[in-house]
């Protein structure tokens, strides 16, 4: 993942907070460099460091982390246009286990997108997240696929979206079947 320009600092209304994480600002520090800005109270959330960095896929991703002395782990705010915890969770390096809450707790994410399937060494497949994004989808794979041993992570669309109709046409793709006086197509 790459930082973001310092000059885009303030969280447009296209992201959405997408879950809180039990970190300290040594590992956040670690795995992502220098805070890029640190937030000051004017805009209402108080003293804060902030990361912002895009996956090479596009994903952006901006954590908000609490300005405070203690070293131990304090409740970062993670913040993304798609709520894809599991893919960003991917390319920061971080845990599950390290999440507090998601977003999509409360509102579960629609199952229209494509999906990450792992399979196993066994056979065994199941679906470990669907993302509205197809880019999002192929990286979560390959960073999955990376890191993983005996098994093996695909993309498959899951779903089906309807296509809008534009008012006054007709449909005209379908025919009636010809049949001869037996019921025999032709």
């Amino acid at each position: 993942m790459k930082p973001l320009t310092a000059n885009r600092l303030v969280l447009s209304r296209k992201q959405h907070r997408a879950c809180t994480l039990s970190v300290s600002r040594a590992e956040l520090e670690q795995r992502l460099g220098p805070p890029l800005a640190l937030g000051d109270e004017g805009d209402g959330l108080g003293p804060r460091y902030r990361w912002e960095y895009q996956g090479e896929c596009g994903l952006e991703v901006l954590i908000d982390l609490p300005r405070e002395s203690s070293a131990a782990p304090q409740e970062a705010v993670v913040w993304m246009k798609h709520l894809e915890v599991e893919h960003a969770l991917s390319h920061l390096g971080l845990s599950t286990h390290q999440v507090l809450w998601r977003a999509d707790m409360q509102e579960p994410l629609s199952l229209d997108g494509w999906a990450v399937v792992r399979q196993d060494e066994t056979g065994n497949r199941f679906d470990i997240c669907v993302l509205s994004v197809p880019d999002h989808a192929e990286c979560l794979a390959q960073l999955l696929e990376a890191r993983a041993h005996e098994q093996s992570y695909d993309v498959e669309l899951r779903g089906m979206k309807p296509q809008p109709r534009q008012e006054g046409t007709s449909r005209r793709d379908w025919a009636f079947a010809s049949q001869d006086e037996h019921a025999a197509a032709l």
